[in-house]
């Protein structure tokens, strides 16, 4: 094995079809959360930035499973949604959207990551088919989602939609703010990003850090449409997206999605020292217990 762990049989729970149900999306989530525990087992340094993997679990099942317009066959199809991924030092995560989504084969999850001269690294890069942007640098996922929803209404390609896919430390950069602007001033009702707001970056929580409240009026004091949702409620974030996708939802108006999660959820240790889980390594026994807990 090239990773730090054993190759294990991680085994497959959900498979991609079209209008999945809340509980197959259900489904999805724990396969999401069993493939990045397998994967950062596996993985070239026997780590992820697994907390905030973890947390968007459900967010990022709803994306792959419900929302997006995609063609893993043809991942620059013209009429195809984009998804930017804001937190990209939550890799994982994404990578592990699209095996199951069909753009690479899923074994790749358990022999690629964090491998020297693989395509599967901790930051996403657009080398791999699928992924729209580099963004290792926090503050950059909602200014390229803007130009990429700008450049959708300038083709005037009505049914396709932008989305952004952000970490609430990302809200701390300037950069989000800037976004956050340009993409009201621009009119782009086909915007629709989506916050993991799970309480912690790095060293602390938000609170301590660079407190966001009150949320919601910042959003919408920059004239953006706000929902906010349980992040781990599937049907939630189902009927929250839905509604973000219609145009006659809030004309001329960009859409947010805060989403209340926890960070390394579905790990109880994890859960309960979140800030030493922002990122971690994995042994054998901790990876055991993680699947124990995941049913396993």
């Amino acid at each position: 094995m090239v990773g730090t762990g054993s190759l294990v049989d991680v085994p497959v729970i959900s498979r991609y079809k079209e209008r999945l149900s809340d509980a197959e999306l259900m489904d999805f989530a724990l396969q999401l959360r069993r493939d990045i525990i397998g994967l950062t087992f596996c993985s070239g340094t026997g780590s992820s930035h697994v907390g905030g993997e973890l947390s968007a679990a459900e967010i990022m099942a709803v994306l792959y499973g419900h929302a997006l317009n995609l063609c893993p066959e043809e991942p620059e199809w013209a009429e195809r949604d984009v998804l930017v991924l804001g937190k990209g030092h939550c890799a994982a995560l994404l990578y592990a959207a699209m095996a199951w989504r069909g753009f690479f084969e899923r074994g790749r999850l358990f022999t690629d990551f964090n491998v020297a001269g693989k395509l599967l690294q901790e930051h996403c890069n657009m080398e791999l088919p699928g992924v729209e942007a580099p963004t290792g640098s926090l503050g950059m996922g909602l200014s390229n989602a803007c130009g990429y929803a700008w450049c959708m209404k300038h083709d005037a390609q009505p049914n396709r939609r932008a989305y952004a896919l952000i970490g609430d430390g990302e809200c701390t950069e300037g950069q989000t703010w800037e976004g956050a602007a340009l993409g009201a001033q621009l009119g782009l009702d086909n915007l629709i990003c989506i916050v993991d707001y799970n309480k912690y970056i790095i060293s602390s929580t938000t609170y301590e850090v660079c407190d966001l409240e009150p949320f919601e009026e910042r959003w919408k004091a920059f004239r953006w449409h706000v929902e906010r949702v349980d992040g781990h409620d599937v049907r939630a974030l189902r009927e929250a997206l839905d509604r973000c996708r219609e145009p006659s939802l809030a004309p001329g108006c960009p859409r947010v999605i805060l989403c209340d999660t926890r960070k390394g959820a579905g790990i109880s240790f994890m859960e309960e020292d979140a800030v030493h889980w922002h990122a971690g390594h994995l042994d054998e026994e901790l990876y055991k217990k993680c699947m124990k807990e995941l049913g396993l």
